[in-house]
Parts: C-alpha cells; structure tokens; sequence
C-alpha cells in the first residue's frame, strides 16, 4: 500500500490542469486587487482635475471687453456703458457650458418674445464673451446680436418685455 501511494504522489498525469486552475485563480485574483487600488487613485487623480480646471479659467487674456457689442442697447438706452463692463465681468467669469446654455435659453426667449430687458442686457453680455472665445459659430452671433454690423435680432426691434 505504501508503494501506491508513493507512486500516486510521482505521478503527474492530470497535475497540469490542477496547475493552471491555481495559477488563473491567482492571476484573477490579482486582477480585481490591483482594479480596487487603481479604481481609487484614477478617482481621486480626477477630482483633482476637476477641481483645478473649475477653480482658474484657461489664459483668456485675449478676451478683453469690446462696448460695441453692446451699440444696440445703448442706443434704445437700456443700458450704459459701466453697466455693459459689469455685466460682462459676470459673464467672462463663467465657464463655456453655462455661457452656451444661458445663449440657448436666451435665443429662445427672443424667438418666443417672452425676454425681459434685464435678460437682454445679459444675454448680450453672454453673446460678448461666446463671440470672443469663439464658442459658438459667429453667423448665430451676427444675426442676433449685430456683433459683425449688422442689425440684431435679424432686422426686427429689439424684445421688449
């Protein structure tokens, strides 16, 4: 009986696959650890982005307040010039998406006639930046706000509300 077993423990038909078996639950295993230590550090990496990118703005120093843009509201006299330059500080300090979704909201108060003039005056401000960044195309800016010399609004008076 001793020599089976002896004979049984040199034997390596089959040992192989007992092998493998170990060796790919090792490798699994390792796998799931090193994702739970990764996972954690891409999070925190990208947090940090975030926060870096909403903390500053990138150079933006051709971005310089233009008062011609706001010509058409001058000449109604709603709004002056010190009034134009605060507003358009407010919208310089914004990010890209919130511009472009104050734009949106904007335009379609002026198609629907349903805009205030203090909306007006800062979606002007709004349009200003987005035309100087280079945001949006600038057929949508010329038509409804004049910025390349034309009539805002594509020619109809200005939105009263």
């Amino acid at each position: 009986m001793f020599h089976s077993f002896i004979s049984f423990l040199r034997d390596e038909n089959g040992a192989i696959s007992v092998d493998y078996t170990v060796l790919s639950a090792a490798a699994v295993g390792m796998a799931i650890a090193a994702t739970a230590i990764i996972t954690g550090g891409i999070q925190n990496l990208t947090q940090q982005i975030d926060a870096e990118l909403r903390a500053r703005q990138l150079n933006d120093t051709f971005i310089a307040f233009d008062s011609s843009h706001f010509e058409p509201l001058y000449a109604v006299s709603m709004l002056s010039e010190d009034a134009a330059l605060e507003l358009w500080n407010a919208a310089n300090a914004q990010m890209n998406q919130d511009l472009i979704d104050q734009l949106q909201a904007g335009i379609t108060k002026i198609q629907e006639g349903t805009i205030t003039e203090q909306e007006l005056t800062e979606l002007f401000a709004v349009a200003s930046v987005i035309y100087q960044r280079n945001v949006v195309d600038d057929s949508v800016l010329e038509y409804y706000f004049g910025f390349g010399g034309g009539e805002p609004f594509g020619g109809a008076p200005a939105p009263t509300g």
